[in-house]
Protein backbone atom coordinates (compact mmCIF):
# COMPACT_ATOMS: atom_id res chain seq x y z
CA UNK A 1 0.00 0.00 0.00
CA UNK A 2 2.80 2.41 0.94
CA UNK A 3 4.53 1.68 -2.39
CA UNK A 4 1.35 2.53 -4.28
CA UNK A 5 1.02 5.83 -2.43
CA UNK A 6 4.66 6.71 -3.12
CA UNK A 7 4.24 5.76 -6.78
CA UNK A 8 1.13 7.97 -7.02
CA UNK A 9 2.92 10.92 -5.42
CA UNK A 10 5.90 10.54 -7.74
CA UNK A 11 3.59 10.35 -10.75
CA UNK A 12 1.65 13.41 -9.52
CA UNK A 13 4.85 15.43 -9.10
CA UNK A 14 6.12 14.37 -12.52
CA UNK A 15 2.93 15.35 -14.31
CA UNK A 16 2.59 18.54 -12.26
CA UNK A 17 6.10 19.57 -13.25
CA UNK A 18 5.40 18.71 -16.88
CA UNK A 19 2.21 20.76 -16.79
CA UNK A 20 4.03 23.60 -15.08
CA UNK A 21 6.66 23.62 -17.82
CA UNK A 22 3.98 23.64 -20.52
CA UNK A 23 2.09 26.56 -19.02
CA UNK A 24 4.96 28.63 -17.70
CA UNK A 25 7.57 27.95 -20.36
CA UNK A 26 9.98 30.85 -20.92
CA UNK A 27 10.91 29.66 -24.39
CA UNK A 28 9.60 32.12 -27.01
CA UNK A 29 9.17 29.49 -29.73
CA UNK A 30 7.18 27.21 -27.44
CA UNK A 31 4.91 30.01 -26.14
CA UNK A 32 4.21 31.13 -29.71
CA UNK A 33 3.64 27.60 -31.04
CA UNK A 34 1.13 26.86 -28.27
CA UNK A 35 -1.10 29.64 -29.63
CA UNK A 36 -1.77 27.59 -32.77
CA UNK A 37 -1.78 30.74 -34.91
CA UNK A 38 -3.21 30.60 -38.40
CA UNK A 39 -1.27 31.59 -41.50
CA UNK A 40 -2.46 35.20 -41.48
CA UNK A 41 -1.18 35.96 -37.95
CA UNK A 42 2.11 37.74 -37.39
CA UNK A 43 4.15 37.99 -34.19
CA UNK A 44 7.05 40.47 -34.09
CA UNK A 45 9.35 40.77 -31.08
CA UNK A 46 12.59 42.61 -30.47
CA UNK A 47 14.55 42.86 -27.20
CA UNK A 48 17.74 44.77 -26.41
CA UNK A 49 19.85 45.28 -23.31
CA UNK A 50 19.76 48.98 -22.31
CA UNK A 51 23.35 49.10 -21.10
CA UNK A 52 25.07 47.12 -23.84
CA UNK A 53 22.55 47.48 -26.73
CA UNK A 54 23.02 43.74 -27.28
CA UNK A 55 20.11 42.07 -29.08
CA UNK A 56 18.71 39.34 -26.82
CA UNK A 57 15.83 38.15 -28.98
CA UNK A 58 14.33 39.03 -32.35
CA UNK A 59 11.52 37.73 -34.53
CA UNK A 60 10.20 39.51 -37.65
CA UNK A 61 12.03 42.57 -36.35
CA UNK A 62 11.94 44.54 -39.62
CA UNK A 63 8.39 43.74 -40.68
CA UNK A 64 6.21 46.87 -40.88
CA UNK A 65 3.07 46.36 -38.78
CA UNK A 66 0.40 48.60 -37.35
CA UNK A 67 1.48 50.08 -34.01
CA UNK A 68 -1.97 50.96 -32.63
CA UNK A 69 -1.71 53.19 -29.54
CA UNK A 70 1.90 52.31 -28.77
CA UNK A 71 2.62 55.09 -31.28
CA UNK A 72 1.48 57.64 -28.68
CA UNK A 73 4.71 57.20 -26.72
CA UNK A 74 6.83 58.22 -29.70
CA UNK A 75 4.68 61.12 -30.91
CA UNK A 76 4.51 62.38 -27.32
CA UNK A 77 8.30 62.29 -27.06
CA UNK A 78 8.73 64.31 -30.26
CA UNK A 79 6.29 66.90 -28.90
CA UNK A 80 8.10 66.94 -25.55
CA UNK A 81 11.36 67.62 -27.35
CA UNK A 82 9.83 70.61 -29.18
CA UNK A 83 7.84 72.11 -26.31
CA UNK A 84 10.15 71.28 -23.39
CA UNK A 85 9.26 69.60 -20.11
CA UNK A 86 8.37 72.98 -18.57
CA UNK A 87 5.70 73.74 -21.20
CA UNK A 88 2.29 74.83 -19.93
CA UNK A 89 -1.00 74.74 -21.76
CA UNK A 90 -2.24 78.22 -20.93
CA UNK A 91 -5.67 79.78 -21.48
CA UNK A 92 -5.32 83.50 -20.82
CA UNK A 93 -7.01 86.89 -21.09
CA UNK A 94 -4.95 89.78 -22.46
CA UNK A 95 -5.77 93.48 -22.71
CA UNK A 96 -4.81 95.88 -25.47
CA UNK A 97 -6.34 99.32 -25.47
CA UNK A 98 -10.04 99.00 -24.68
CA UNK A 99 -10.28 95.40 -25.90
CA UNK A 100 -9.81 92.01 -24.25
CA UNK A 101 -8.35 88.98 -25.98
CA UNK A 102 -8.98 85.41 -24.86
CA UNK A 103 -6.00 83.43 -26.14
CA UNK A 104 -6.84 79.74 -26.34
CA UNK A 105 -4.13 77.27 -25.37
CA UNK A 106 -5.65 74.08 -26.79
CA UNK A 107 -5.55 72.66 -23.27
CA UNK A 108 -6.92 69.08 -23.36
CA UNK A 109 -7.57 69.21 -19.60
CA UNK A 110 -9.49 72.52 -19.48
CA UNK A 111 -12.76 72.16 -17.57
CA UNK A 112 -15.75 74.35 -16.80
CA UNK A 113 -14.31 74.89 -13.32
CA UNK A 114 -11.08 76.18 -14.90
CA UNK A 115 -13.04 78.55 -17.11
CA UNK A 116 -15.04 79.78 -14.11
CA UNK A 117 -11.79 80.39 -12.22
CA UNK A 118 -10.40 82.34 -15.18
CA UNK A 119 -13.49 84.53 -15.52
CA UNK A 120 -13.65 85.13 -11.76
CA UNK A 121 -10.01 86.31 -11.80
CA UNK A 122 -10.79 88.52 -14.79
CA UNK A 123 -13.64 90.27 -12.99
CA UNK A 124 -11.34 91.10 -10.06
CA UNK A 125 -8.72 92.63 -12.36
CA UNK A 126 -10.74 94.48 -15.01
CA UNK A 127 -13.22 97.37 -14.99
CA UNK A 128 -15.61 96.29 -17.71
CA UNK A 129 -16.92 99.82 -18.13
CA UNK A 130 -13.74 100.46 -20.11
CA UNK A 131 -14.01 97.34 -22.29
CA UNK A 132 -15.39 97.69 -25.80
CA UNK A 133 -14.93 94.27 -27.43
CA UNK A 134 -13.75 90.80 -26.48
CA UNK A 135 -11.85 88.81 -29.11
CA UNK A 136 -11.03 85.10 -29.14
CA UNK A 137 -7.63 84.09 -30.50
CA UNK A 138 -8.01 80.51 -31.79
CA UNK A 139 -4.94 80.16 -34.00
CA UNK A 140 -2.94 77.79 -31.79
CA UNK A 141 -4.07 74.67 -33.68
CA UNK A 142 -6.09 73.83 -36.75
CA UNK A 143 -9.83 73.13 -36.50
CA UNK A 144 -9.68 70.23 -38.99
CA UNK A 145 -11.65 67.74 -36.87
CA UNK A 146 -9.78 64.50 -37.57
CA UNK A 147 -6.48 63.43 -39.19
CA UNK A 148 -6.33 61.91 -42.64
CA UNK A 149 -6.73 58.16 -42.60
CA UNK A 150 -9.44 58.09 -39.93
CA UNK A 151 -12.81 56.52 -40.70
CA UNK A 152 -16.17 57.25 -39.08
CA UNK A 153 -15.91 54.01 -37.09
CA UNK A 154 -12.57 55.18 -35.68
CA UNK A 155 -13.83 58.31 -33.95
CA UNK A 156 -17.58 58.09 -33.41
CA UNK A 157 -18.83 58.04 -30.72
CA UNK A 158 -15.57 57.95 -28.76
CA UNK A 159 -13.42 60.86 -29.92
CA UNK A 160 -14.54 64.49 -30.03
CA UNK A 161 -13.55 66.71 -32.98
CA UNK A 162 -10.04 68.15 -32.58
CA UNK A 163 -10.21 71.90 -32.15
CA UNK A 164 -8.58 74.84 -30.34
CA UNK A 165 -11.94 75.18 -28.57
CA UNK A 166 -11.76 72.63 -25.76
CA UNK A 167 -13.86 72.41 -22.63
CA UNK A 168 -14.58 69.23 -20.63
CA UNK A 169 -13.07 67.14 -23.41
CA UNK A 170 -15.75 68.46 -25.82
CA UNK A 171 -18.23 65.87 -24.58
CA UNK A 172 -21.55 66.18 -22.78
CA UNK A 173 -23.32 63.76 -20.44
CA UNK A 174 -26.64 62.31 -21.57
CA UNK A 175 -28.73 60.16 -19.22
CA UNK A 176 -31.27 57.49 -20.13
CA UNK A 177 -33.70 57.05 -17.24
CA UNK A 178 -36.17 54.17 -17.09
CA UNK A 179 -39.70 54.81 -15.81
CA UNK A 180 -40.66 53.14 -12.50
CA UNK A 181 -42.69 50.40 -14.24
CA UNK A 182 -40.03 49.97 -16.95
CA UNK A 183 -42.59 50.65 -19.66
CA UNK A 184 -40.89 53.77 -21.05
CA UNK A 185 -37.70 55.80 -20.81
CA UNK A 186 -36.59 59.42 -20.78
CA UNK A 187 -33.51 60.90 -22.43
CA UNK A 188 -32.25 63.65 -20.12
CA UNK A 189 -29.94 66.43 -21.35
CA UNK A 190 -28.85 68.91 -18.68
CA UNK A 191 -26.36 70.77 -20.86
CA UNK A 192 -27.30 73.78 -23.00
CA UNK A 193 -25.68 72.00 -25.94
CA UNK A 194 -28.41 69.65 -27.15
CA UNK A 195 -28.78 66.72 -29.51
CA UNK A 196 -31.85 65.38 -31.29
CA UNK A 197 -32.38 61.68 -30.59
CA UNK A 198 -34.08 58.92 -32.54
CA UNK A 199 -34.92 56.36 -29.87
CA UNK A 200 -34.92 52.73 -30.97
CA UNK A 201 -33.93 51.25 -27.61
CA UNK A 202 -35.66 48.18 -26.22
CA UNK A 203 -36.06 47.82 -22.45
CA UNK A 204 -34.97 44.35 -21.35
CA UNK A 205 -33.70 42.47 -18.31
CA UNK A 206 -30.54 41.52 -20.16
CA UNK A 207 -27.18 43.25 -20.16
CA UNK A 208 -27.06 46.65 -21.83
CA UNK A 209 -26.01 46.72 -25.46
CA UNK A 210 -26.48 50.30 -26.63
CA UNK A 211 -25.43 51.47 -30.08
CA UNK A 212 -24.91 55.22 -30.64
CA UNK A 213 -24.88 56.35 -34.26
CA UNK A 214 -24.77 59.71 -35.95
CA UNK A 215 -26.35 60.56 -39.29
CA UNK A 216 -23.49 61.91 -41.42
CA UNK A 217 -25.68 62.66 -44.44
CA UNK A 218 -26.59 66.03 -42.92
CA UNK A 219 -25.00 68.57 -40.57
CA UNK A 220 -27.53 68.23 -37.76
CA UNK A 221 -26.90 66.78 -34.30
CA UNK A 222 -29.17 63.80 -34.92
CA UNK A 223 -28.22 60.73 -32.87
CA UNK A 224 -29.82 57.30 -33.20
CA UNK A 225 -29.92 55.10 -30.08
CA UNK A 226 -30.57 51.42 -30.64
CA UNK A 227 -30.06 48.10 -28.85
CA UNK A 228 -31.04 46.94 -25.37
CA UNK A 229 -31.13 48.81 -22.06
CA UNK A 230 -31.80 47.32 -18.63
CA UNK A 231 -30.98 50.14 -16.19
CA UNK A 232 -30.43 53.89 -15.92
CA UNK A 233 -27.35 54.79 -17.94
CA UNK A 234 -25.18 57.88 -18.36
CA UNK A 235 -22.93 58.14 -21.40
CA UNK A 236 -20.83 60.86 -23.01
CA UNK A 237 -21.42 62.12 -26.54
CA UNK A 238 -18.85 64.25 -28.41
CA UNK A 239 -20.18 67.61 -29.56
CA UNK A 240 -20.26 68.29 -33.30
CA UNK A 241 -19.39 71.99 -33.04
CA UNK A 242 -16.70 72.64 -30.38
CA UNK A 243 -16.65 76.38 -31.10
CA UNK A 244 -20.35 76.80 -30.33
CA UNK A 245 -19.99 74.54 -27.30
CA UNK A 246 -17.05 76.51 -25.87
CA UNK A 247 -18.63 79.93 -26.40
CA UNK A 248 -21.83 78.71 -24.74
CA UNK A 249 -19.79 77.62 -21.70
CA UNK A 250 -17.92 80.96 -21.72
CA UNK A 251 -21.23 82.84 -21.71
CA UNK A 252 -22.34 80.69 -18.77
CA UNK A 253 -19.22 81.72 -16.85
CA UNK A 254 -19.81 85.40 -17.66
CA UNK A 255 -23.37 85.09 -16.42
CA UNK A 256 -22.33 83.23 -13.27
CA UNK A 257 -20.04 86.09 -12.22
CA UNK A 258 -22.27 88.88 -13.56
CA UNK A 259 -19.78 90.14 -16.13
CA UNK A 260 -21.35 93.25 -17.72
CA UNK A 261 -20.50 92.47 -21.34
CA UNK A 262 -23.43 92.52 -23.78
CA UNK A 263 -21.57 92.46 -27.12
CA UNK A 264 -20.92 89.26 -29.05
CA UNK A 265 -17.46 87.68 -29.22
CA UNK A 266 -15.22 88.47 -32.18
CA UNK A 267 -12.17 86.62 -33.52
CA UNK A 268 -8.68 88.03 -33.95
CA UNK A 269 -5.11 87.18 -33.05
CA UNK A 270 -3.75 88.70 -29.86
CA UNK A 271 -1.51 91.75 -30.55
CA UNK A 272 2.14 91.23 -29.62
CA UNK A 273 1.98 94.31 -27.39
CA UNK A 274 -1.05 93.04 -25.45
CA UNK A 275 -0.62 92.56 -21.71
CA UNK A 276 -1.56 89.28 -20.00
CA UNK A 277 -4.09 89.80 -17.20
CA UNK A 278 -5.08 86.34 -15.91
CA UNK A 279 -4.57 82.72 -16.91
CA UNK A 280 -5.18 79.06 -16.03
CA UNK A 281 -2.65 76.37 -16.87
CA UNK A 282 -1.89 72.67 -17.05
CA UNK A 283 1.63 71.27 -17.39
CA UNK A 284 2.79 68.91 -20.11
CA UNK A 285 3.38 66.30 -17.40
CA UNK A 286 -0.29 66.55 -16.38
CA UNK A 287 -1.34 66.19 -20.02
CA UNK A 288 0.95 63.16 -20.42
CA UNK A 289 -1.10 61.07 -17.98
CA UNK A 290 -4.27 60.67 -20.08
CA UNK A 291 -2.12 60.12 -23.18
CA UNK A 292 0.39 57.57 -21.93
CA UNK A 293 -1.43 55.93 -19.03
CA UNK A 294 -5.01 55.93 -20.28
CA UNK A 295 -4.35 56.15 -24.04
CA UNK A 296 -6.59 59.16 -24.69
CA UNK A 297 -6.64 59.75 -28.44
CA UNK A 298 -8.07 63.28 -28.26
CA UNK A 299 -5.34 64.62 -25.94
CA UNK A 300 -2.64 62.94 -28.02
CA UNK A 301 -3.78 64.59 -31.25
CA UNK A 302 -4.16 68.01 -29.61
CA UNK A 303 -0.68 67.91 -28.04
CA UNK A 304 0.84 66.81 -31.36
CA UNK A 305 -0.68 69.78 -33.19
CA UNK A 306 0.39 72.25 -30.50
CA UNK A 307 3.98 71.05 -30.84
CA UNK A 308 3.68 71.05 -34.64
CA UNK A 309 2.76 74.73 -34.53
CA UNK A 310 5.89 75.63 -32.57
CA UNK A 311 8.07 73.48 -34.83
CA UNK A 312 6.66 75.10 -37.98
CA UNK A 313 7.17 78.58 -36.55
CA UNK A 314 10.77 77.84 -35.56
CA UNK A 315 11.52 76.39 -39.01
CA UNK A 316 9.79 79.25 -40.87
CA UNK A 317 7.16 76.99 -42.42
CA UNK A 318 4.31 79.06 -43.86
CA UNK A 319 0.63 78.08 -43.57
CA UNK A 320 -1.02 76.62 -46.65
CA UNK A 321 -3.39 79.60 -46.78
CA UNK A 322 -3.08 83.05 -45.27
CA UNK A 323 -4.64 83.12 -41.82
CA UNK A 324 -4.50 79.35 -41.31
CA UNK A 325 -3.01 77.91 -38.15
CA UNK A 326 0.42 76.30 -38.23
CA UNK A 327 -0.82 73.74 -35.70
CA UNK A 328 -1.65 70.99 -38.18
CA UNK A 329 -1.10 67.26 -38.07
CA UNK A 330 1.02 67.59 -41.22
CA UNK A 331 3.44 70.02 -39.54
CA UNK A 332 3.57 67.79 -36.48
CA UNK A 333 4.53 64.81 -38.67
CA UNK A 334 7.37 66.91 -40.13
CA UNK A 335 8.48 67.54 -36.54
CA UNK A 336 8.27 63.83 -35.70
CA UNK A 337 10.33 62.78 -38.71
CA UNK A 338 12.93 65.50 -38.10
CA UNK A 339 13.34 64.51 -34.45
CA UNK A 340 13.93 60.81 -35.04
CA UNK A 341 15.98 61.32 -38.18
CA UNK A 342 18.33 63.57 -36.19
CA UNK A 343 18.48 60.81 -33.58
CA UNK A 344 19.97 58.55 -36.24
CA UNK A 345 16.99 56.25 -36.72
CA UNK A 346 16.20 54.71 -40.11
CA UNK A 347 12.90 56.36 -41.08
CA UNK A 348 12.02 53.79 -43.72
CA UNK A 349 10.86 51.55 -40.85
CA UNK A 350 8.24 54.01 -39.50
CA UNK A 351 5.28 55.62 -41.28
CA UNK A 352 2.67 57.69 -39.44
CA UNK A 353 -0.43 59.68 -40.37
CA UNK A 354 -1.64 60.66 -36.89
CA UNK A 355 -0.40 61.01 -33.29
CA UNK A 356 -2.58 58.51 -31.48
CA UNK A 357 -2.22 55.34 -33.53
CA UNK A 358 -5.92 55.27 -34.44
CA UNK A 359 -5.34 55.05 -38.19
CA UNK A 360 -4.72 51.67 -39.80
CA UNK A 361 -2.19 53.41 -42.07
CA UNK A 362 0.39 53.78 -39.29
CA UNK A 363 3.16 51.19 -39.44
CA UNK A 364 6.50 50.48 -37.80
CA UNK A 365 8.94 47.68 -37.20
CA UNK A 366 9.54 46.49 -33.64
CA UNK A 367 13.26 47.11 -34.16
CA UNK A 368 12.56 50.78 -34.90
CA UNK A 369 10.40 51.07 -31.77
CA UNK A 370 13.10 49.56 -29.55
CA UNK A 371 15.90 51.67 -31.03
CA UNK A 372 13.77 54.79 -30.62
CA UNK A 373 12.94 53.82 -27.04
CA UNK A 374 16.62 53.35 -26.21
CA UNK A 375 17.23 56.89 -27.46
CA UNK A 376 14.27 58.32 -25.50
CA UNK A 377 15.36 56.54 -22.34
CA UNK A 378 18.74 58.22 -22.58
CA UNK A 379 17.46 61.65 -23.61
CA UNK A 380 14.38 62.08 -21.39
CA UNK A 381 14.33 59.17 -18.91
CA UNK A 382 11.05 58.59 -20.72
CA UNK A 383 9.83 55.92 -18.29
CA UNK A 384 8.82 58.61 -15.77
CA UNK A 385 5.94 59.45 -18.13
CA UNK A 386 4.96 55.81 -18.81
CA UNK A 387 2.62 53.46 -16.99
CA UNK A 388 3.76 50.53 -14.92
CA UNK A 389 1.97 47.24 -14.26
CA UNK A 390 -1.53 47.29 -12.72
CA UNK A 391 -2.32 50.91 -13.62
CA UNK A 392 -3.98 52.72 -16.51
CA UNK A 393 -4.44 50.44 -19.50
CA UNK A 394 -2.29 47.83 -17.69
CA UNK A 395 -4.78 47.43 -14.85
CA UNK A 396 -4.76 43.87 -13.49
CA UNK A 397 -1.87 42.89 -15.75
CA UNK A 398 1.65 41.74 -14.80
CA UNK A 399 1.22 42.76 -11.17
CA UNK A 400 4.39 40.97 -10.12
CA UNK A 401 6.34 43.48 -12.25
CA UNK A 402 4.88 46.66 -10.75
CA UNK A 403 7.57 49.40 -10.61
CA UNK A 404 9.85 47.08 -12.60
CA UNK A 405 8.21 47.58 -15.99
CA UNK A 406 7.21 50.75 -17.86
CA UNK A 407 5.15 50.37 -21.02
CA UNK A 408 2.79 51.78 -23.61
CA UNK A 409 -0.01 49.53 -24.83
CA UNK A 410 -1.86 49.47 -28.13
CA UNK A 411 -5.02 47.69 -29.26
CA UNK A 412 -6.99 47.34 -32.47
CA UNK A 413 -9.38 44.60 -33.48
CA UNK A 414 -7.24 41.45 -33.66
CA UNK A 415 -4.06 43.40 -32.93
CA UNK A 416 -2.07 44.19 -29.82
CA UNK A 417 1.19 46.04 -29.34
CA UNK A 418 3.33 46.62 -26.28
CA UNK A 419 6.65 48.40 -25.99
CA UNK A 420 8.58 49.36 -22.93
CA UNK A 421 11.42 49.00 -20.47
CA UNK A 422 11.73 46.12 -18.01
CA UNK A 423 14.04 45.17 -15.17
CA UNK A 424 14.67 41.52 -15.98
CA UNK A 425 15.05 38.62 -13.55
CA UNK A 426 18.84 38.70 -13.65
CA UNK A 427 18.92 42.43 -12.87
CA UNK A 428 19.68 43.78 -16.33
CA UNK A 429 17.41 46.47 -17.79
CA UNK A 430 15.91 45.69 -21.22
CA UNK A 431 13.92 47.50 -23.88
CA UNK A 432 11.39 45.56 -25.91
CA UNK A 433 8.58 45.81 -28.42
CA UNK A 434 5.88 43.27 -29.29
CA UNK A 435 3.30 43.46 -32.08
CA UNK A 436 0.77 40.66 -32.59
CA UNK A 437 -1.34 41.19 -35.72
CA UNK A 438 -4.32 39.35 -37.26
CA UNK A 439 -5.00 37.37 -34.07
CA UNK A 440 -8.29 35.50 -34.47
CA UNK A 441 -8.93 34.60 -30.82
CA UNK A 442 -10.61 36.70 -28.10
CA UNK A 443 -9.14 40.03 -26.89
CA UNK A 444 -8.50 38.50 -23.45
CA UNK A 445 -6.60 35.62 -25.05
CA UNK A 446 -4.58 38.12 -27.07
CA UNK A 447 -3.52 40.06 -23.95
CA UNK A 448 -2.75 36.82 -22.08
CA UNK A 449 -0.51 35.75 -24.98
CA UNK A 450 1.23 39.13 -24.85
CA UNK A 451 1.77 38.76 -21.09
CA UNK A 452 3.30 35.30 -21.66
CA UNK A 453 5.77 36.88 -24.06
CA UNK A 454 6.65 39.50 -21.44
CA UNK A 455 7.31 36.63 -19.00
CA UNK A 456 9.79 35.25 -21.55
CA UNK A 457 11.48 38.65 -21.80
CA UNK A 458 11.65 38.97 -18.00
CA UNK A 459 13.42 35.60 -17.80
CA UNK A 460 16.04 36.28 -20.50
Amino acid sequence: MLKKILLFLCSFCFFSQAAHCAIFSYDFAKVISEQDLDGSSTVSIYVKDVKTSRVLYSKNENKLLNTASSLKLFTFASALNTLGDDYKFETAFYIYGSNLYLKLGADPLLTQDDLDELVQKLKKNINFKNIKYIYIDDKIISSIPYPNGWCVDDFWPNIAPISPYIIDGNKVDVMISLAPYRDSLNIIQNDKYRFSFINRLTITDKDDNISIQKNYTDMQNVITLSGNISKDTVFKIPVSNPKVFFISRLEDSFGKFSIPYSNKFYFKQTPLAAKKIVSVQHTIEQVSAPILKYSDNFSSEVLFRVAGSKFASEHHILPANSGDSLGTTENAILMFNDFYKNAGLDMKYIKIVDASGVSRYNASSVKWLVDALLYLNQKFDIKKYMETADEGTMKRRLRYLKEHIWVKTGTHNGLSSLCGIIDAKEGNRLTFAIIIQSFSKTPSALKAFEDDLVDCIFNL
